[in-house]
């Protein structure tokens, strides 16, 4: 397996319980709760002490970073390759951070925070940072952390920035960069004080700056979701949850999980609000994979954190490459991550590197884009591990582990189980770029559908994440329309058709009535009804185009619909009813949720991903399987003891031969009660 498709093979998104990793058998899952810690972190400075007269400070904190080295392509004026290169010549500020000074003792004379500039400041922000009147020598430290209230111009509730760059999870070290400040007392003029935390190993074996760049990362998506130019008057408060970053020069911080592990990964933790952040390999920075200056990683990961405590995040994770079919909740969340890692970057390009406004085409940042250690010159192309082009059409071109192939006609609405078409669909929906993009949806749009407001996906009634729910309802936030070119998007550019399309209505043969129209796919999760009457369902076959080489394909053999006891009346139990010939094995169902989907693979090929056996096992993760019928094809399930809350039922076609869906023998079937009256899924979310 190449290493651009092994990092897409195991790429960041850790959640509840770690399962397996690593090798050939890799759950994309979460470290352990509880994780020993050996040490308190130290309390944050939050005092201000009163000085009068006092010694005015005067000074700055700021990090240098390294930039890019870019490969551009002529004469079609684009990047092809990237890779971390020298250190920038511009310090970048490092932004409401927490201040700490001290006597010639050690002791904690005053407190402060840095303002949006990098300059020191009292802890209000605004303020002069004083000092005792006495003469002396005094040390300032500027930490790696902040717990800064933003003023609510514009928004219900203020928001709060809380939030720590720190060494590791046993001393939880918080970075600094530090200096001596001399006083001569008042009345004195005092010479500023400059503090810059380094970006070379050469200058800070460290590394500080790599700290407050992936501080800053956090800083800048902070500073775009508050601002209302891009949420409105939205409440964005949930950011005000404590995200803990961890990073090491030096450290795979999976060895947090597997001591000595070769495999190298940054990861979010989704039940502590945590981070993890590669520093590298065995102390080196310079040729193992590093993520603490690829922003899109970082901000991808951040991406998960805004998703858990905005929105709802049950992505089970799993094996995910960008160009395959994968769980819609896993295709959901890493698209999602995946648009955050570019969006913030292209839209703060100024405050996370200067120097893309000169080194890109266009000035523009239209890529979730991951590096292998530094080059300082040369050709980028060995050190880049990931460049996924968000503006690119999915059009076959460009096809491996970055990109996908869109066959909108053929294969309408599979993107929804695709990460890397829902991250372009994001992308191009809401920004403009030279090509491509101009969707004209606004991005207080997504914050809506994001949101946990009767409108978002993360409403408490509203389970089973999507990227076919979530753009239901930036459909409905945006007064129930798109743009023509929105719609182009969503359709012969990525395959992403909305639930109700009539691209999903199939003509099918019926034993029983002929030809008859068919759903041929109702959505994932969409609402199971007791509607009178609707067209039967049909399973699709699988497509060998674009799946993840298993044969259980979500998209094409499975249907998925939430069932609720109270959403279907005196409904005692569901049953499935095939009304024509079928030739797979037909299984019903009912899941809960955060539940792990049994791709029926008895082994795969490490290579390639490719399922090389194949065995039914509706008994993988049993405690998510609340009911299950898989005796025939006739299944009925009762609804009885069932529990009040939301359920998945999961309408499955199982067979160990791939042919065995073929194209004149679809399965046709449909649902109903314990008295034949038929249930229909809903025709939105």
């Amino acid at each position: 397996m190449n290493l651009t498709t092994f990092k897409f093979f195991i790429l960041s998104f850790l959640l509840t319980v770690l399962t397996a990793c690593g090798g050939t058998s890799l759950i994309d899952g979460n470290v352990n709760s509880g994780t020993p810690e050996s040490q308190a972190e130290i309390s944050f400075c939050s005092t201000s002490t009163s000085y009068s007269p006092g010694v005015v400070v005067s000074g700055t904190a700021k990090f240098r970073r390294r930039g890019l080295n870019v490969l551009i392509d002529n004469p079609s004026n684009t990047m092809t390759a990237a890779a971390t290169g020298a250190v920038i010549s511009t310090a970048l500020p490092i932004k409401y951070a927490e201040i700490r000074v001290l006597n010639s003792s050690g002791a904690i004379i005053q407190c402060g925070t840095t303002n949006a500039l990098g300059e020191l400041r009292a802890l209000d922000g605004t303020s002069s940072l004083l000092l005792p009147n006495d003469a002396g020598t005094f040390t300032i430290e500027v930490l790696s952390r902040a717990n800064y209230t933003f003023a609510s111009a514009g928004k219900p509730v203020s928001s709060t920035l809380s939030a720590a760059v720190k060494e590791d999870i046993y001393s939880n070290s918080v970075y600094k960069v530090s200096g001596p400040y001399i006083s001569n007392g008042f009345g004195f003029t005092n010479t500023a004080i400059n503090l810059v935390a380094q970006a070379n190993e050469a200058a800070s074996s460290k590394i500080e700056g790599a700290a407050f760049n992936i501080y800053n990362d956090w800083v800048t998506a902070f500073e775009y979701l508050n601002s209302t130019s891009n949420t409105s008057n939205l409440d964005v408060s949930c950011l005000s949850t404590r995200l803990d970053m961890y990073w090491k020069a030096g450290f795979n911080p999976y060895e947090y999980v597997y001591p000595g592990t070769s495999t190298i990964l940054s990861f979010y933790l989704r039940e502590d609000n945590e981070l993890y952040i590669s520093g590298g390999q065995n102390g080196n920075v310079q040729i193992a994979d590093t993520d603490h200056w690829d922003d899109a990683v970082i901000l991808h990961e951040i991406g998960h954190h805004i998703e858990n405590v905005c929105g709802r995040a049950d992505s089970p994770g799993g094996m995910h490459f960008a160009q395959y079919r994968i769980d819609a909740r896993l295709a959901w969340s890493e698209g999602f991550g995946n648009f955050m890692g570019a969006h913030i970057v292209k839209n703060n390009a100024a405050k996370i590197n200067p120097n893309h406004a000169t080194t890109l085409p266009n000035g523009e940042w239209l890529f979730y884009h991951d590096t292998v250690g530094y080059l300082e010159s040369g050709s980028p192309t060995n050190n880049q591990l990931i460049l996924m082009r968000l503006n690119k059409l999915g059009d076959g071109s460009g096809i491996g582990a970055d990109h996908d192939n869109v066959d909108y006609t053929n294969f309408p609405g599979e993107s929804h189980f695709r990460e890397a078409s829902i991250a372009r669909g994001l992308f191009k929906g809401t920004n403009t770029c030279s090509a491509n993009c101009g969707g004209g949806v606004t991005f207080d749009k997504y914050w809506t559908a994001l949101g946990r407001t009767s409108n978002g996906m993360g409403y408490v009634t509203s389970p089973f994440s999507s990227s076919a729910k979530f753009f239901a309802k930036v459909y409905a936030a945006n007064s129930n329309s798109f743009s023509a070119s929105m719609t182009t998007i969503m359709t012969a550019d990525e395959s992403l058709h909305m639930v109700g399309s009539t691209s999903y209505t199939a003509s099918v043969t019926s034993t029983s009535s002929g030809t008859v129209p068919a759903n041929a796919w109702p959505g994932y999760g969409i609402k199971l009804t007791t509607t009178s009457s609707c067209d039967r369902n049909v399973l699709q076959p699988r497509s060998t185009a674009n799946t993840y080489g298993y044969y259980s394909d979500q998209r094409y053999t499975n249907h998925f619909f939430t069932i609720r006891k109270a959403d279907l009346g005196t409904t005692t139990e569901i049953r499935l009813v095939p009304d024509s010939s079928c030739t797979v094995d037909l299984d019903l169902v009912v899941l809960s949720s955060g539940y792990y989907y049994n791709e029926d693979c008895g082994s795969f090929n490490s290579s390639t991903g490719a399922c090389t056996s194949f065995s039914k096992d509706l008994a993988t993760d049993s405690s998510m399987i609340m009911r299950s019928s898989s005796s025939g094809n006739s299944e009925s399930i009762s609804l009885s003891g069932l529990g009040t809350g939301y359920y998945l039922l999961n309408v499955r076609g199982y067979s160990s031969n791939p042919t065995a869906i073929s194209s004149s023998s679809s399965c046709v079937y449909k649902l109903t009660d314990q008295n034949g009256a038929q249930l229909c899924p809903s025709t939105s979310y």
